[in-house]
């Protein structure tokens, strides 16, 4: 009798993951990952016809869970300063795992992961910059505050800002603040 998996799809994510994270980009394979999963072969190519799309999901799988995080931060803090700063602490931790884990020679070194990489990797850039929206527009309603340059370019500014600070640590985040605080009063 065959072993009934409560979530397969999301069983099999997690367990290539696990290959991913402890093994490498280069020990993550089908059949590995039906070793791993104690199922049939077939059964995984039932979920991800190709690793391509096994490897987009997981992908989309990290930033959700990150975008979720920012979420939690922007509604469980009242201070939009200690929010912020709260979010860019979660993006300076994911940006290091996802060089670690995704930006691998084998993963990027393939004009298909690139590309359907990139198009969720926009895609979830645009969920990030719509969540820090909300916390301007939210912050210009409740305390009356002006946002300068408008609150669409205001998120665009910032979420850019923290990427480049994050990548490029030749700026301190307490300083950027100090033009935020500027910018935001």
């Amino acid at each position: 009798m065959s072993r009934v998996i409560e979530n397969p799809k999301q069983f099999i994510l997690s367990k290539a993951k696990e290959i991913l994270y402890h093994q490498g980009y280069h020990k993550l394979n089908m059949r590995a990952l039906a070793k791993a999963c104690d199922i049939a072969l077939g059964t995984i190519y039932n979920y991800y016809p190709t690793k391509k799309d096994l490897v987009i999901e997981m992908m989309t799988d990290y930033w959700q869970s990150y975008l979720d995080s920012v979420r939690e931060i922007v509604n469980s803090e009242p201070d939009i300063y200690i929010k912020l700063n709260n979010v860019f602490n979660e993006l300076e931790v994911f940006i290091r795992n996802f060089r670690q884990y995704w930006l691998t020679p084998e993963l990027y070194g393939n004009q298909d992961y690139v590309d359907g990489g990139l198009q969720k990797e926009y895609g979830f850039m645009e969920k990030l910059i719509v969540i820090i929206e909300d916390v301007l527009i939210k912050e210009a309603v409740n305390k009356n505050v002006r946002i300068k340059l408008g609150t669409r370019e205001t998120a665009n500014f910032i979420i850019m800002n923290f990427i480049t600070i994050i990548q490029m640590p030749f700026f301190r985040y307490e300083k950027f603040e100090l033009f935020l605080k500027e910018l935001l009063e």
